[in-house]
Parts: C-alpha cells; structure tokens; sequence
C-alpha cells in the first residue's frame, strides 16, 4: 500500500470519558513475582508472593476481599523456620474440593499448611530432609488433588558430587496433601534397591482428562500408574542422553514397575499422546531388538510416540536428518498434538546465531513436516517466538529471520542466512490454517499516533515482539498475548516498517490491538505497554511498562469498547510495572497491577530516594483496579441477550463480511457488541462455539505432506537422499500424496477428494489418479535426470580420456617451446590453485563446524545441550502439575 493512502485516523468520538479517583497501593518490603487465586468460587482469597531482588529470600501477603486489602504473613512465617533458612515459597496448592485447605512448599526444609484460606499457618517439615530449592518438578494428579508427585535432589548429593556425575533424584508421593499433616513416600526406598535415581515423571491418568476409565483397556492406565524414567545403579546417570536411563511404568507405587522402553530418557504426555526421547546409543531399539545400523548420532536422540500409553512406540519422523538434541513441544489447540520446535545455530562466519525450525504434525500423530524455519530468538532472551493465539484454533504468530539484502518471497518457509554478512531482519508472520501457509501482517492503512507510522512511503508491515523478549535478561518488552476468555483479542508491542526493514525495540515502538483475531491491527498507544483481558473479553486494562525507555506508570488505562476508547485510572505513585494480572478465568471487571517503587527524578510521582535503604532494595507496589467500584454512582449494568453477537474471524479477502474457514469451518463465537456498555459479570458462562463445515480448499486446509517443502506457496519435494529412514512411512502404515499435500492437523473440511486425489489426506490410500510423483532430485513435474553418482562418474571419465589425450600429445608431438608455455602456465595455475584451495580450505572449515553432525542442505546442526528436563517456558522454578501449552526438552 503507498503512503498516499495512508494518513492519521480521525480520532474517535468518545463522549462518555469519566473522571475517576485516584487510587492508592498497598506497599510490600519485596516486588511481588507471582499472585496465586485459591480456588474458591468467589475469587475472594488470593495470596502474593513476593521476592527480594537478587536475593532467595520474600515474604507472604494475604487477602481475603479479592485483593482489596493485604494482610502480610512473612513475620508469622519467618518466625517457624529452622537456623540458616531463609523464606521464598516456590508453590502454592489450594484444594479444589475444600478450598480452606491451602499448603505452601517452602525454599528449604519447612512447608506450611492451613485450613484457613491462608490466614494462619502450621509448620511442617520434609521427609528426608529435601529442601524446597532442590525440587526440580511436581505434578498433581489430573482426578485426585490430594496425590502429589514431587522430583527433588538427594539431600546427600554435594556440589563436588554433581561435577562427578548428576545428582540422584528421588520421587516422593504424598496421597494426603490436604489432611493438615501429609505423609510423605520416597518412591525410591520403595523400590527396593531397584531404582538409584529418577530422572523424568508423569501421572499415567494425564492420558485420561476426564478419568482413567475413559483410556482404552490397551493402555493398562489405572489411577495409580506412574510412568518414568529411571536408572537402576549409582553413578549409571552419568552423560547426556544415556543408554542406562530407561523408560517404566509402575502401578504399585514402584514396589514393581516394568521396563517398557531402553534407553527412554526424557518423555511429555500431550493429549493420549507420550512423547518419549531415547538415546541414539542405545544398543537396542523400542521393541527390545537389537540394533542392526549404527546410527547416524550416536549422542543425541531419536523421539518416538506412543498412542497406547507407552505400551508401544512408533518413531517420530522429521524430514531432515537433525541431530536431536533437544525439543520444545507446543500442544496444538485441540490439545490432541504437539508442534516441534527444533533450536539450532546459523554460523555465518562472523557469529553464531541461535534459531528454530518449526515442524507440523499433520493427521498422524508420528510424521511432521517443516512449517517455518529461522524463526526468531532476542538476544538474551529465553524460548523462541512463536505463540499459539488462544481461542483461535489454528492460528499462530511468529518472528522470522531473513537476510537483510533479500525481499524474501511470501510463502518461503526459510531463507538462507549463512552466506549474510550483517544481521538478519526480523520479521512477523502469522498463519491461518495451522502452519500450513505463512505471511506478513500488513501495516494499518490509517494510524492514530503519527510516530507509530513508520512505513516511509513504500510497502509496509506490521512486527510484534514475541515471547523471547518478554522472558529476556537484558530488555524485557510485552510480547504477544492472547487468552482464551478473550477470543479474537491479541495485544503486542511491536513497530510498523517498510519492505526491507524489520522488528526494531528502539524505532517506532508501540502498543498494537486486534479484536478480529489478528487480521487488522491499531495503534493504541505509543511506547510499550503491558495488558491484560477482563470479564470475558469485555474490559482491556493496559498501564506503561518500562520496556525500552525505563518509563513508570502514572495512571492504569482501560476500554470497554474494544480499544475505541480509554478511560484513564490515577494512581497515586507511580511505579515501574512488572505485570497485570486476573483471576485464571478472565471473569471478573478487576486486575491487580503490581510493580516496583520508582526512584524519585523519574516522575514527578515517584518517592524512591537513591539512599533509601529499605528492605535494602526497591520495594513492591499493588495496585486492585476494581472497574465497577471506581464509576462509582453510574456503574457498568449487566449485559442482556441483545447487547451479544456471533463474532466470527473475517475472511480478509471476501468483498462482503464472511467467516474465514479455518481448520475446516467457520466457527461463531459469542462476544459483548462493542456498542454495548455493559458488563458480562462472574455469572456469564460463554456458550459452545457454533461451527460450519467448509469445503477443502488447497489455501485454506492443505500443507506440505512429509518429506516436502513449502516454497513460495509451493510444495516440492525433498531430495529423497537426504531423507531420513521412517518406518511408517516405509511400512506402508501412511502414504505421503504424489501431490506433496495433506490435511493440516485438526481439519475437518469435506470433499478432501477434490484436492488431494490419491489419499484422504490423512495417510490413507483413495487409489484415485495420483499427479506425477517428483523425482528424487527434488523437481516436480515428469522430469527426468541421473544421480549425482552416475554424474560424478561420467565427468571422472571424461577427464580420464583428456589427460590421456594430453599425455600422448606432450610425449610424442609437442615441441620443445610448446612444453615450456605450458610450463609457465601450468606454475602460474598452481600458484592460483593454492590460494584459491586456501580460502576454500577456510570456508570448509565454517561450513563443517555448521554440519558436522549431519548432510541438511536446509538447516544447521542443533546446538550441544546438558542433561536436562522438560519445563514449562518462562518458569525459572520447580514445573507444576498444570497442562502447559509448551514444554521443553533440553
């Protein structure tokens, strides 16, 4: 679009702009770094854990009015623990059954319980002496909240031991957690010398959301089954990835288990689906057989899956010949598939440079194909950029890098940057249907800050910060965010920019709103601002983050019409904001804006002196913004039937409003209308999404089948050379269309035999009239061609005759003066040869240093990674017993 079309948005009329009162904070000696919502129906009760910066030490604040006033608990608490502790609680467990029974897991030896929402507390100590920071994991159990499962370091484990080999860890189970005085059981003891260590577990019912009769009789899967990984001798668990780690199920509290798989080291329940890492060294595979090829990395790991509980495995096939060292795992929407997020690095001679590759898993649970590459981390900065939008299913956002002397192809599923001698340019893409096709967001046509225009007259797009930037040690900026209590709702801070420049944290940095799921954007203020969604969607509450500029927030802002206008909330100090946060459903029309104290100079409202020495660091403000208690005498009244509407997400391209398909239908939501000023309430419950099934189209449902790749909206072949070995695919169990195409995972549209002639789009055969199956080289389409063998060997003969042909000439025809020219010749070739053979000997060297672990022409080799575990991103503590979206295995 040019810049004659753009221009600034006339600013929309907001005649109902209200003055509010200022509001004032409860003030905690430490910032507080997490709220934890006790699960009573009434949202009342509500703890804040807060931490000394730099320091393992907090404190504890209660509230019984849904955080309206604070009651602090850290004197109580400091008062029970033992010499040398110091307090942080890394976990809070709240009944749901009997929400007054409340236990807090501890730093060190102690824990808490009470049966008083919080109120008052009874210290309790660990078995065995484990501390609180030596927890690596827990998990509660999907159908009894009173079974808890806690992965913690062997108290008799030293530092100098840990240099030796890893430290053994112990699961213990408690069955009581609630009772006021849990009994505590290390599984390990109950072992009976059969187990040295664990190294990774799971509830097995977590294959079973609803409950455990619900899994099939194939699955063996009872309400006391564990699934693990374990070692069974002292000092076995002793490099990454290895062969003495196995994979067991235990259906008596491991006073028995059997082993089901070797050399299984690390596995994630997603859906009924496990997940499940085995080391390449292993001397047998899955099925107990012994290996019969040496594999191609013998100190990474190949991923299999399971769909019976982890009774039996299929390998899990990705179209390159990865190394394998280390996964992230993204549950798709429907929560019955996993997303691939493979981590590497690109060298380009002059620096490493940490990227991802995205791999798609289609209709069947075990073959993935490659959706997006270089995608994007922020320097310093934790996980990749890639965000699932919630309530959406089958759209996803991403930052992509390209080099920043190429345009790059709409479509393209990866650049080149190894040969690029500067940074790449980062850029956003979002998709529509699951992975299946990616592109830009285009810049607004119109803006309403002028500073937030920085199209230049030419082609414009639109870049948004994603999740590395948010969990970044040096520059932390709002990334995007969606949930699903707000379908079609996404925030992100983020800069517009011309064709040929990308996403910039210092140029043209602003707060970017959509309401229909991402397919327009506005410009809702300037500089980085943190938000958060109240009741259902309904209210958007947004406040000054920090972010590039080191800016506080002087006032909260929050819209009831979608983001057309902001009513304006004072506070009464200003502070530098952490987050906005709400109880976990979205429901209520109050947040709690949290922060640290600004040192005074910044504003004129911050009272933080240079020489205050309280608390010895800055300390933590909250701030309870309850909208209907600041209107005061004209609150929001409750929404009718007709202040609601089928909100659907646009099909951008129809002249005429239309639901897009995605996934296969139109899908309806029901959304408060933005001309409607009224509150949904804690009461509202959202009806069932209503859904239209499409017909298949290839745009809209279709993606690259495995062992193809999508360039410029094309699918082409893979060379089949450089094809890993897939069993399912080899065994027939799926057949890969002659078209390159299937189904995105999830899709549900009708008449796939009108896309996809010669199989269902799912791996199984139609026996229709296939298209003409690419050649192994790669090119589409009946052409032909040799190997790359019988090409080699045709040019070795021809030189062979033309040396024979010169030899014979040299000896028996050449003259005297003709020798010595190509004498000459011949010296000041070599000498060419030598520095050219240098050069090349240097680039060889980086290029070897970029594939050493494998022959990908399209990707690096992933990076080398310690013994590790899958956690949930941005959680620098223990992981919890929640469904993650995402999880890591490094």
């Amino acid at each position: 679009m040019s810049n004659a079309s753009r221009g600034l948005k006339d600013l929309p009329s907001c005649p109902d702009i209200r003055q509010l009162p200022q509001i004032s904070p409860t003030v905690t000696k430490a910032p507080v770094v997490d709220l934890e919502w006790l699960q009573d129906n009434t949202d009342q009760h509500v703890l804040a854990i807060t931490k000394k910066m730099g320091q393992d030490a907090g404190g504890v604040w209660y509230s019984s009015d849904g955080a309206k006033t604070w009651e602090e608990k850290t004197v109580l608490l400091n008062s029970t623990l033992q010499a040398g502790e110091s307090l942080f609680v890394n976990a809070v467990f709240s009944s749901k059954s009997d929400p007054k029974n409340v236990v807090l897991l501890g730093n060190g030896l102690t824990y808490w319980t009470s049966n008083d929402f919080g109120a008052t507390y009874t210290a309790r100590q660990t078995p065995t002496k484990w501390k609180g920071m030596s927890i690596k994991s827990y998990k509660q159990h999907p159908h009894n909240e009173a079974w808890l499962l806690v992965l913690v370091k062997r108290p008799a484990c030293r530092t100098m031991d840990h240099m030796q080999q890893e430290c053994p860890f112990d699961l213990v189970l408690t069955r009581d957690l609630f009772s006021g005085n849990p009994n505590w059981t290390n599984l390990t003891a109950n072992a009976n010398s059969q187990v040295a260590g664990f190294v990774d577990f799971d509830w097995g019912s977590n294959l079973c959301p609803g409950s455990s009769a619900e899994c099939s009789a194939d699955m063996r899967v009872r309400e006391e089954t564990i699934l693990a990984t374990i070692y069974q001798h002292p000092g076995d668990y002793d490099q990454p990835w290895d062969p003495d780690v196995h994979f067991v199920m235990s259906n008596n509290w491991f006073s028995s288990f059997d082993t089901q798989v070797k050399c299984g080291n690390m596995f994630e329940i997603i859906g009924r689906t496990v997940y499940l890492a085995v080391a390449n060294s292993c001397p047998v595979d899955p099925s107990g057989r012994a290996r019969k090829d040496k594999p191609q990395y013998p100190q990474g790991i190949t991923l299999y899956t399971s769909l019976d509980g982890g009774n039996t495995f299929t390998q899990a096939c990705l179209p390159v010949a990865l190394k394998q060292e280390g996964y992230e795992l993204l549950q798709t929407h429907d929560g019955s598939g996993a997303i691939i997020i493979v981590d590497f690095l690109i060298n380009n001679g002059y620096m490493d440079i940490p990227a991802s590759s995205v791999y798609t898993a289609g209709p069947h649970h075990a073959l993935f194909s490659l959706s997006l590459t270089d995608v994007y981390h922020a320097d310093f900065g934790f996980g990749t950029d890639f965000a699932r939008v919630e309530g959406l299913p089958g759209v996803y956002i991403a930052n992509q890098m390209l080099p920043s002397d190429d345009s790059g192809a709409e479509g393209d599923y990866g650049y080149d940057l190894s040969d690029s001698t500067s940074m790449p340019l980062v850029e956003t893409r979002i998709t529509f249907n699951g992975g299946g096709a990616w592109q830009r967001i285009p810049a607004p046509s119109a803006f309403r800050h002028a500073f937030c225009d920085r199209c230049d007259g030419r082609e414009c797009y639109l870049h948004l910060h994603g999740m590395s930037s948010w969990d970044s040690v040096a520059l932390s900026v709002p990334a995007v965010y969606s949930n699903p209590s707000a379908p079609g709702i996404i925030m992100a801070s983020g800069n517009t920019a011309a064709k040929g420049d990308g996403l910039d944290s210092n140029d043209g940095l602003c707060t970017w709103l959509s309401t229909d799921g991402g397919v327009s954007w506005v410009d809702v203020a300037v500089g980085a601002y943190i938000y958060e969604y109240a009741d259902w969607g309904g209210l958007i509450v947004m406040a000054t983050h920090p972010g590039t500029n080191d800016k506080p927030a002087e006032e909260v802002k929050f819209s009831w019409d979608y983001g057309r206008c902001w009513q304006s909330v004072p506070l009464s100090e200003a502070l530098m904001v952490d987050n906005i946060r709400i109880e976990p459903d979205g429901q209520r029309p109050r947040v709690v804006v949290h922060g640290r104290r600004c040192r005074k100079g910044m504003s004129d409202k911050c009272f933080y002196g240079a020489d205050d020495k309280r608390s010895g660091v800055a300390e933590g403000l909250m701030y309870l913004v309850d909208i209907q208690e600041l209107l005061g005498a004209k609150p929001l009244p409750a929404c009718l039937e007709a202040d609601r509407e089928q909100w659907y997400l646009p099909n951008a391209s129809s002249p005429v409003p239309q639901a897009r398909c995605v996934l296969g239908k139109q899908m309806y939501v029901q959304r408060r209308k933005p001309s409607s000023t009224c509150l949904n309430g804690a009461e509202y419950k959202r009806p069932q999404a209503v859904n239209q099934t499409c017909g298949c189209t290839v745009d809209a449902d279709l993606e690259c089948d495995y062992g193809w790749l999508r360039t410029t909206n094309e699918c082409r072949a893979l060379p089949r050379d450089r094809m890993p070995t897939c069993p399912v695919v080899d065994s027939g169990t799926y057949t890969v269309s002659s078209t390159g195409k299937r189904l995105v995972h999830g899709d549900v549209c009708t008449g796939v035999d009108g896309v996809i002639p010669d199989t269902d789009g799912k791996g199984g055969s139609t026996g229709g009239s296939p298209t003409p199956a690419p050649s192994p080289s790669g090119g589409g389409g009946k052409k032909k061609g040799h190997s790359g063998l019988f090409k080699f060997l045709m040019f070795l003969l021809v030189v062979c005759v033309l040396a024979a042909a010169f030899m014979g000439w040299w000896r028996i025809l050449a003259t005297d003066a003709q020798r010595d020219t190509c004498t000459e010749l011949a010296w000041g070739m070599l000498n060419m040869a030598v520095d050219v053979l240098h050069v090349a000997h240097e680039k060889l060297r980086a290029l070897w240093a970029r594939v050493r672990g494998g022959h990908d022409s399209y990707t690096t080799a992933p990076q080398e990674q310690d013994l590790g575990y899958f956690q949930p991103l941005g959680d620098g503590g223990p992981s919890s017993d929640d469904r993650n979206s995402l999880f890591t295995l490094k």
